[in-house]
């Protein structure tokens, strides 16, 4: 298919999909219409219509025409055309979704992001959700599927019979095969809602016969030649046609001709040879036989493949003869031979002169690479026999197709084609090949391959200039520290990604891209936030630099997530649409690949905010992430939203459903800290819902209440947990009552030397700190506490945090909220005050009202607040209530501060804004925006 086609298309097609697979065949209106086969449904049109009759018995023809039948009751339809490759499940997914879209645009858009841009295993589970859709959709359809013989993938069959078990009412499925069905159809006839068609149905009668004879090639028989053709062909639609076709170059007897006919295949290919080929015009001879390798073809490809310049009125010949051309659109663009035809022209072009049939296939590949059609390339070159000239051909596409684009599952597919003895001819092959598996979760194997890679170039297995030999070891090693990312072998990744990032000069681009996102990475998942982002914001430029949107996108996302982490929740909201910047800079597929990481970057952010409506719409397109492979932490974000929507809704057990099939993947992946920190979030959810003994049952499993006495904190898998668990355990100290035995956790994690003074883990322990000294009686203090969080929280609205903390939070906002109405405070404490009273209400379970506004107050003091990022939370406050004329003592009451504590932040805020009073320095943050 040209480029030019395909752009005329739908644009959510994935970009290496045949788009004539999903139209059918165009209507020839000499057709011998079969009434009593189309109409004979009606009405009733038939859950499962399966017609199984022999090549060339006009299957195809029929099912064209029940397409216009359906059409023309207002029932759309949607068209699969089957070869051998879609006998892959992801192959047949992507078509079969892609047919969908054709009349329910959107249909499993999340699943097509998937498919297009990682390998699944799971395709049980796959294909199971796809069923889902289907049985919800409110769209009738009929689904057609010809020559299904190529199909006998056990997962495809499984989906099929559930698929007709659980068919909706309004789906019809038509089904067209050379061989019986592998499906369970029994039943269904038993139901009578399967229509089957044989052979005996689809078989010419005599009138057919006449008619066709007539219509289509202007031929009249004898009673007794027409009794004789039917006789000898047994009404058989390709015979006739085969007889036909003879009898217009025939001068002899019509009937001894017509004797000669017979059905068995090795009569048929004779047939075919002595009366339908050799009757030909030499040109239009060699014109056959020089196409017949194209699996489909235009005027342009012919010209190229057969080097014939009159191309395309061979092709306008051919159809005007009835030479079993099947034309593929409207447009007469594109075409295919009948199967029965075409295989019939291969084997006597291979037979004729096999070295012609070479060229032949290697012409079409030259032509398919120029035209931008990398992937039917290969498979001409292939089929030629040249295996290293396919080899080479994907060498010249794997690089970018792997690295630059992140398209996986195109270069995966590449290599199941090419014979595993030529997979290490090129080291471009090998690098994207383990570049592919890392991002794949086969990470073992994709360390494997780039030591292996090493070895040979240091064995200079490949012909290679110095300077070459060393830009693909940096290459090499580059794609290793990749590899130790997505494994989640983070110290490693480290050492390595540090160590070339220091001996790497300025001019590699992508080389620094990928090592800053490695870096990002692993010091995101040690919690080390500020080098995270960092290294992220390395990522973005240098993936700019470097024309790798894609390594790019993954910088922007991780500084995201670190921005999340940190409470910055309105910086993180700026990068998750440089993200969707990013995706539109990409191929299709990969453009919904990396706004698959936008919109999971979107979904925590609104969790965060508590925002679910939102949430609930962007988890449908991040939710991929935890069926395709990668690294870890997209994986955990996936699934932990997703959880905390469905828990947030009332529904824990399916949250814990959730959440427990992350964890036996993890287990399955061999990724610990994926399993653990999912069991932390299971029993978080658990104690926020009051089910303390399920919690308890729940860390059991996991041994969570004694890990941290058995894990050192300078272990590198568990340094950026340790302190979760930590918390974990004050969180389950408050549910027993245990107040002084939390308190002292929660005071230890405050003041460790590495303690976090910002961001939702901060936010939820001083929440629980206050909760610990409520409990103990120290009501003052707890106040203190809440009105910390509720100051780290207010201005992003940043709610998660405090909610998660549950009940227990209400009577001390009660008190503060009494203690706050004593105070004389500045509107500018509004967004403070906007969280506390929407919490209050949050935790009574209240009516939810106005959180829109809520959120508007609290964002837009975000915004202006990052005109002096130097200024803390607290001294920010403290300037919005100075333009109010408070005094000391009355600052102090209404910030639950000392006098003393009152007077030092003042001190610092005329040193930071550079002033010398309180009327300059309300002056100066006015000025900044950060109070009106």
């Amino acid at each position: 298919m040209s480029r030019a086609q395909k752009d005329a298309g739908s644009r959510t097609l994935p970009a290496d999909l045949v788009e004539t697979k999903l139209v059918p065949p165009s209507p020839d209106p000499r057709s011998i219409r079969r009434e009593p086969l189309v109409t004979s449904s009606g009405d009733g049109w038939h859950q499962v219509t399966a017609i199984v009759a022999p090549a060339g018995s006009g299957k195809s023809t029929l099912m064209a025409q029940m397409v216009t039948a359906f059409g023309a009751t207002g029932l759309p339809s949607c068209w699969l055309s089957l070869d051998a490759e879609d006998n892959d499940p992801a192959t047949f997914a992507i078509y079969f979704i892609s047919a969908q879209n054709r009349i329910d645009p959107g249909f499993a858009h999340d699943e097509l992001i998937a498919l297009e841009a990682n390998p699944v295993r799971d395709f049980d589970q796959l294909f199971n959700r796809l069923l889902g859709r289907l049985t919800v959709s409110e769209t009738s359809r009929a689904i057609f599927l010809d020559d299904f013989q190529h199909l006998s993938d056990k997962h495809i069959l499984r989906f099929l019979d559930k698929l007709i078990v659980r068919s909706p009412h309004g789906l019809h499925l038509v089904i067209a095969s050379r061989a019986i069905l592998p499906l369970q159809l029994v039943r269904l006839r038993v139901a009578g809602r399967l229509a089957e068609i044989g052979p005996d149905k689809l078989n010419f009668n005599r009138d057919q016969t006449e008619r066709f004879l007539k219509f289509y090639h202007g031929l009249e028989l004898a009673p007794l030649e027409l009794d004789a053709l039917l006789s000898s062909t047994e009404g058989w639609p390709a015979g006739v046609q085969l007889v036909a076709l003879a009898l217009h170059q025939h001068s002899g007897s019509a009937d001894k001709l017509i004797r000669a006919f017979s059905n068995r295949d090795g009569d048929l290919m004779r047939y075919l040879a002595e009366n339908v080929l050799r009757n030909q015009t030499e040109d239009v001879r060699r014109f056959l036989l020089h196409s017949s390798p194209l699996r489909r073809m235009c005027a342009e490809l012919c010209r190229a493949a057969t080097e014939q310049d009159n191309a395309e009125a061979c092709l306008h010949y051919l159809g005007q003869a009835n030479l079993f051309l099947i034309s593929l659109d409207r447009e007469g663009i594109w075409f295919r031979y009948h199967h029965l035809f075409g295989d019939f022209l291969k084997r006597e072009f291979r037979r004729a002169d096999p070295e012609a049939y070479r060229e032949t296939c290697r012409r079409a590949a030259d032509w398919c690479e120029d035209h931008g059609e990398p992937t039917e390339a290969i498979r001409y070159t292939l089929e030629s026999g040249n295996h290293h000239a396919a080899a080479k051909i994907i060498a010249r596409h794997a690089l970018r197709t792997s690295m630059y684009q992140g398209d996986h599952y195109t270069m995966l597919g590449w290599l199941r084609r090419l014979p595993l003895e030529y997979h290490d001819q090129y080291p471009e092959i090998m690098l994207a090949h383990a570049w592919s598996l890392a991002f794949s979760r086969d990470t073992a194997q994709a360390i494997t391959i780039t030591q292996h890679t090493l070895s040979l170039l240091k064995e200079e297995r490949w012909k290679l200039l110095s300077a070459e030999r060393d830009q693909l070891e940096l290459l090499t090693l580059n794609t290793e520290a990749a590899a130790l990312a997505c494994a989640d072998a983070i110290k490693d990744c480290l050492e390595r990604a540090s160590d070339l990032r220091n001996k790497v000069s300025k001019d590699q681009s992508f080389v620094i891209a990928t090592l800053s996102n490695c870096l990002g990475y692993g010091h995101f998942v040690k919690r080390d936030f500020s080098r995270s982002r960092t290294a992220a914001i390395d990522a973005h430029q240098y993936g700019h630099r470097a024309n790798a949107a894609y390594l790019s996108a993954w910088g922007d996302f991780l500084h995201g997530l670190a921005d999340v982490e940190l409470g910055q929740l309105s910086e993180a909201q700026n990068l998750c649409r440089s993200v969707q910047r990013d995706s539109e800079a990409l191929a299709l597929g990969q453009k919904s690949y990396i706004a698959g990481l936008s919109a999971l970057l979107d979904t925590e952010i609104a969790i965060q905010r508590y925002d679910f409506k939102h949430a609930n719409e962007s988890i449908a397109v991040g939710r991929m992430f935890k069926e395709i492979y990668g690294p870890v932490e997209p994986q955990l974000v996936a699934t932990r939203c997703e959880a905390r929507l469905l828990a947030g809704g009332g529904k824990l057990d399916e949250a814990r459903v959730v959440l427990q099939e992350g964890q036996d993947d993890a287990l399955r992946e061999h990724y610990p800290r994926l399993c653990l920190a999912l069991g932390i979030e299971e029993v978080l959810l658990q104690l926020n819902s009051d089910d303390l003994p399920g919690a308890i049952e729940t860390s059991h499993r996991w041994h969570l209440r004694d890990l941290p006495s058995r894990v050192s904190i300078r272990e590198p898998l568990w340094s950026g947990q340790y302190n979760m668990l930590r918390l974990v355990e004050a969180r389950f100290r408050l549910a027993e009552s245990n107040y002084s035995g939390a308190l002292r956790i929660l005071t230890q994690l405050k003041q460790a030397p590495d303690a976090e003074t910002r961001g939702g883990f901060f936010m939820a322990a001083t929440a629980y700190r206050a909760i610990a000294y409520w409990g103990c009686g120290r009501r003052q203090e707890a106040v203190r506490e809440l009105d910390k969080a509720l100051a780290a929280a207010a201005a992003e609205f940043h709610t998660w945090p405090l909610v998660s903390a549950g009940p227990a939070l209400e009577p001390i906002i009660e008190l503060l909220a009494e203690r706050r109405a004593e105070s004389d405070v500045s509107p500018e404490t509004l967004p403070r005050l906007s969280l506390q009273n929407w919490l209050l209400s949050q935790i009574r379970g209240e009516a939810k009202v106005h959180l829109a506004a809520h959120q508007t107050a609290s964002v837009a003091a975000a915004e202006n607040s990052t005109a002096i990022e130097m200024l803390t939370a607290r001294e920010m406050e403290l300037l919005r209530l100075l333009q109010a004329g408070l005094n000391n003592h009355r600052l102090a009451d209404a910030l639950f501060l000392s006098e003393s504590t009152v007077k030092w932040h003042l001190h610092n805020i005329y040193a930071k804004l550079e002033v010398s009073s309180r009327g300059e320095a309300v002056a100066r943050a006015r000025q900044a925006g950060i109070i009106q």
